[in-house]
């Protein structure tokens, strides 16, 4: 039996700059992992994949990315061996946060220790971005990276800080692909400077980091989910200062500077919405 922790992401910047041939998107953004983790258990079987999941509900079948990553190191290793692998569900589903991404990169490195496949790192790497665009950044020892192309190239970022961040999720789920096909249409460029905010991260005010977030998704997601407008409006309205959608959605999350301040708005939020409080790596 092994087990391994499958953080979850925030994206702090994503910027959107064109359309690739493949139908992927080119992005930039700056990832940071926070300190909510999904848990998988891996068991050795004889033979075959099996997938069981608790915590919230998510296929168990062939479509699920731990399944996906544990089929594709089969296949490239001829290993004959199985895995039972077991996940408790933490990260919200469809929410921005990577979770399924995390679980997929949880289960290349699991596997390639409880099979004995001795693949390096950068064998895992390629093998990642195969899977998804954000696997390869869970792959990744660093806290916060920033990601070009369709955000599998990664380069290490030094966050000095740690900060807390209030995460709500609402009772909705987005579509990544749709998100991004309703902005192929309207693609501009915008002034908006990841230098500055990653300058602002170790040396700024809250106030100076929440006006260089950035997400070029939030307008034509907000659009169509007029709720999660309003969320930001109202974690704005409760005090903080630094507050962006994550990814594609649905989440939205808000930077604040300790516990106890994250605490204070998580009891403020009385909604229907899951209010999460988590610290940055």
């Amino acid at each position: 039996m092994l087990v391994v922790l499958a953080p979850a992401k925030v994206n702090l910047f994503l910027d959107v700059v064109g359309k690739r041939k493949d139908g992927y998107h080119t992005i930039r953004t700056l990832f940071l992992k926070v300190r909510l983790y999904d848990k998988l258990w891996f068991r050795k079987q004889a033979s075959g994949i099996k997938i069981s999941c608790v915590g919230r509900p998510v296929p168990v079948d062939q479509s699920n990315l731990a399944y996906k990553a544990a089929r594709l190191l089969q296949q490239v290793s001829g290993t004959g061996q199985g895995v039972h692998i077991k996940i408790k569900k933490n990260i919200p589903v469809s929410a921005g946060m990577g979770g399924g991404s995390s679980d997929a990169a949880a289960t290349l490195r699991g596997l390639n220790q409880l099979w004995d496949l001795n693949l390096s790192d950068k064998a895992l790497m390629r093998l990642g971005a195969r899977l998804g665009a954000d696997v390869p950044f869970f792959l990744l020892p660093d806290a916060a990276a920033w990601g070009t192309g369709r955000g599998d190239r990664l380069a290490a970022v030094d966050i000095r800080r740690r900060f807390w961040l209030v995460v709500v999720k609402p009772p909705l789920a987005v579509s990544t692909r749709e998100a991004y096909q309703a902005l192929s249409d309207s693609l501009t460029k915008r002034k908006n400077n990841a230098k500055l905010l990653i300058y602002a991260l170790n040396n700024s005010s809250l106030e100076e980091i929440g006006e260089n977030l950035y997400n070029r998704l939030e307008s034509v997601v907000f659009e169509r989910y007029n709720s999660l407008a309003r969320l930001k409006k109202k974690l704005s309205a409760l005090g903080v200062r630094a507050v962006l959608m994550s990814g594609s959605g649905s989440v939205v999350f808000g930077l604040v500077a300790n516990r106890e301040e994250a605490q204070n708005i998580k009891r403020q939020l009385h909604s229907r919405h899951e209010v999460m409080t988590v610290r940055s790596f």
